[in-house]
């Protein structure tokens, strides 16, 4: 159990030094708040290897951590409610032989980009919903070239017995 708890330590502060990297470099002149996904990386080979609780407690801890440090506590409402059914979208598409790790990445994406409109909309109105072509156009490229990363990834470490 120790060990387990300090590898969702280090795989926090992996996905917490993700999350600082993607925010250097703004894709925003797609739409609002959109990024590549890197940290969110961290919690997909999590679920590759079976490990929701694992997936969830680091995507939370990354999550109000990066709120604290680098953003607002407003935006925490955003990315931890996306961040919660990204993962519970991804992992129930995991469960399915015949969708892939880039699959369910993809899927993850949408609905994490979904959520945060929805959530957006309740706050400034249906209008942010006009970002949504953009936002699926960029979760489908951003979830399946970190779906790709994460896939080739976890091949590499699937005999890892700390995982």
């Amino acid at each position: 159990m120790t060990k387990k708890i300090a590898l969702y330590g280090i795989l926090a502060s992996l996905a917490l030094i993700f999350g600082y990297i993607e925010s250097l470099f703004s894709l925003s002149f797609i739409a609002p708040g959109v990024k590549l996904g890197l940290a969110n990386s961290i919690a997909l080979l999590l679920l590759c290897c079976k490990d929701l609780k694992g997936a969830l407690a680091v995507n939370i801890t990354r999550i109000l951590l990066s709120s604290l440090l680098f953003s607002s506590p407003f935006s925490l409402l955003f990315s931890l409610t996306a961040g919660i059914s990204s993962i519970l979208i991804m992992r129930l598409l995991s469960g399915v032989k015949s969708v892939s790790v880039i699959g369910f990445s993809i899927a993850g994406a949408a609905v994490h980009n979904c959520v945060q409109l929805t959530v957006a909309s309740v706050l400034f109105g249906r209008a942010v919903w006009c970002y949504l072509p953009f936002l699926l156009i960029s979760a489908l490229l951003s979830g399946a070239l970190i779906g790709v990363l994460s896939s080739i990834i976890f091949k590499k470490i699937k005999t890892n017995p700390f995982l």
